[in-house]
């Protein structure tokens, strides 16, 4: 079993999950929010998506920082919160996401009918292939911001054998 912890609102959350288990079926999803990050701090996630911003006071932080200790990928939207220089671990592979050009991953084209997302360094899936510089085209998916659908690109990228740019 893959553990997923995601930091996100209950709607995209909903909706990512949903998605990620279609396609990757030992995996299992966990919102992870002020509410119930002290009772995870002892699942061992493998990777941590933060999609948002959320408020943490300085305990909160603490677990958040545990969790983060075994993590293989860290997957941060970088146009909505500012964790990731508190959760930097030299053990992990990080893995920004966003609007803005200094992103490993962006939507270089956002149409009604498909986004264009590039994958702008290279990274390392799972597997340890080596996930080179490109583009993909993928369609949106209904009721899920463009945020969203990046979060479900990169784990798909990491964590389907064949997935290709």
């Amino acid at each position: 079993m893959i553990f997923f912890g995601i930091i996100s609102n209950k709607k995209d959350f909903n909706i990512i999950k949903l998605e990620i288990e279609k396609s990757i079926k030992d995996a299992s999803i966990i919102l992870i929010d002020k509410e119930n990050i002290e009772n995870l701090q002892n699942i061992k996630f493998e990777a941590l998506i933060i999609n948002s911003e959320i408020n943490l006071d300085n305990k909160s932080i603490v677990f958040l920082q545990k969790i983060c200790k075994n993590l293989k990928y860290l997957i941060v939207n970088t146009d909505k919160n500012t964790y990731v220089n508190i959760l930097n671990n030299d053990r992990i592979c990080i893995i920004t996401y966003g609007l803005n050009h200094k992103c490993t991953v962006t939507a270089s084209s956002i149409k009604e009918e498909n986004i264009m997302i590039a994958l702008q360094r290279e990274i390392i899936d799972r597997y340890g292939h080596l996930m080179i510089i490109g583009e993909k085209r993928v369609k949106p998916i209904e009721n899920l911001d463009v945020y969203g659908t990046m979060t479900i690109f990169i784990i798909k990228l990491l964590y389907l054998k064949n997935m290709q740019i």
